[in-house]
């Protein structure tokens, strides 16, 4: 039995962060949170889009809290782009005595990376596919790193050995 943590993926739309975190949580058998289904049940329910975005990442810290309470893993699953969010993880972890694991998930070739955005179906009931002009506009957000991440760059590796790398980094 693999003792309880939380892993926090990070990086830009169309990285593979999602498909990376979907993986390990099959590996590992614990629960992904993932922002993006949060917000789009958010607009459905009636919220305005304006004001969802940093909502969604409170729900999933709720949420993940609640697990990591019965004593289950959380992968979260987030853009992560600033250090306050960043911080938000390292506190949760903080309250449950938890180590946190940060993974950040790039795409160094440009032209890999639009490709995969422009032929991305995530249907995601109520969201609509990110434009690549978008992930420019998100890659300006990200604010440098404090902290010890595994970085892992998509670009130039399969699947498989992206997730050999993760479990090995993983403290499990």
């Amino acid at each position: 039995m693999q003792p309880q943590q939380l892993f926090v993926m990070s990086g830009l739309p169309g990285s593979g962060k999602s498909t990376i975190a979907d993986e390990l949580a099959k590996a590992m058998r614990v629960p992904v949170l993932s922002i993006d289904p949060i917000e789009a049940a958010m607009w459905a329910s009636g919220l305005p889009r304006s004001d969802t975005g940093l909502a969604a990442y409170y729900v999933a810290r709720a949420i993940a809290a609640e697990n990591l309470r019965l004593g289950q893993t959380v992968i979260i699953d987030a853009v992560n782009p600033v250090e306050a969010a960043r911080e938000m993880w390292r506190s949760l972890a903080a309250e449950f005595d938890l180590p946190v694991t940060f993974i950040e998930v790039t795409c160094s070739d440009e032209e890999i990376h639009e490709a995969r955005i422009n032929a991305r179906v995530r249907g995601i009931p109520g969201m609509s596919e990110v434009t690549w002009e978008r992930v420019l506009e998100r890659k300006q957000e990200f604010e440098p790193w404090a902290g010890k991440r595994l970085q892992l760059d998509t670009s130039n590796q399969d699947l498989e050995s992206l997730i050999t790398q993760a479990l090995e980094y993983l403290p499990l």
